[in-house]
């Protein structure tokens, strides 16, 4: 097979920074929430920050000081800025979507699980993410809850609804509560709908899926799980929080922790993340190498001012 050396000279000045860059950018932000965030955490930031935003938003750093000008030594017949931009964006797509992979692996990886015989053994050690409970005892009749709405889609045409439940936990049946209790159950239930119809027909709609979950949540089984989830800072625990106070009628402090079931095994907890990561820039990377092959280069005169730009002068 018979490769330009056009093309080759293109991979070459694009290719190496795109692997350096993708991978440093994941070892970088990795470094810094486990570090500052994890290990010794110096400020709470919500996961849906570290798990979405920052991976969308923080790739335009690089891409656009050091990828804004690797491309200027491409041409095209039209558009040519459109076209050179167009670049960037499969560099910042491949890097967003690896950072979120990646920092959803760090989010499971890291935690720790710590098994426990009840609920009052968990003050005499670090807080960790998860825990095992060997007894415990669940009070149904006292409890809260909190609805969460969120428009998303096109046009906003869903609307997100997200009903939180708490239970106090208890060692045993037979404890009595004398004070605000400090471990709570958490259940949520998620439902989709449309967001187009009128108010009516969605109040109608919300209003079935509440009695749906109050109906589940009597007959709901609090001993099959495999663990629990101690819920970090984020939107889910700001509303279990909130459901905390319209059961206690008073302020939740910052030392309540609202525990949440998982069914799945702990050490499945990981799942794909890892292979998604390295998959992303896959796929990534061959988009970048295929949409290499048509772009010709700039006559000489031109690519002398294309910073640390040296190629061939063959198209």
């Amino acid at each position: 097979m018979n490769i330009s050396k056009t093309y080759i000279f293109k991979l070459r000045y694009i290719i190496p920074d795109f692997v350096v860059i993708s991978f440093g950018s994941v070892l970088i932000l990795g470094f810094i929430r486990w570090f500052f965030f994890l290990e010794y955490p110096i400020l709470e930031i919500k996961e849906e920050v570290w798990n979405f935003w920052i991976p969308v938003i923080f790739p335009w750093i690089p891409n656009y000081f050091w990828f804004g000008h690797k491309f200027k030594f491409l041409t095209f017949k039209k558009d040519i800025e459109k076209r050179r931009f167009s670049f960037q964006l499969i560099i910042w797509f491949a890097m967003g979507i690896m950072l979120i992979f990646s920092q959803h692996y760090l989010t499971t990886t890291t935690g720790k699980l710590l098994t426990v015989k009840n609920v009052k053994e968990i003050q005499k050690h670090d807080r960790v993410r998860y825990y095992r409970i060997t007894d415990f005892a669940v009070h149904k009749f006292i409890g809260g809850v909190q609805t969460h709405f969120r428009v998303s889609g096109k046009w906003n045409s869903d609307l997100n609804i997200t009903i939180y439940f708490v239970n106090p936990i208890l060692t045993h049946k037979t404890q009595h509560i004398v004070t605000t209790p400090a471990y709570w159950y958490g259940v949520k239930f998620h439902k989709r709908i449309s967001n187009l119809g009128s108010n009516a027909k969605k109040e109608r709609k919300y209003q079935a899926f509440f009695k749906e979950c109050v109906t589940k949540m009597e007959k709901y089984d609090y001993h099959k799980l495999d663990h629990f989830e101690c819920k970090p800072a984020s939107v889910d625990r700001e509303n279990f929080r909130t459901a905390i106070q319209f059961a206690t009628r008073a302020n939740v402090k910052n030392d309540v922790m609202v525990l949440e079931p998982v069914f799945e095994p702990y050490e499945k907890r990981d799942g794909h993340k890892l292979a998604w990561m390295f998959g992303s820039f896959i796929i990534g990377l061959a988009i970048l190498m295929l949409t290499l092959i048509k772009p010709a280069l700039m006559e000489n005169e031109e690519l002398n001012a294309v910073p640390d730009f040296s190629g061939p002068n063959e198209n």
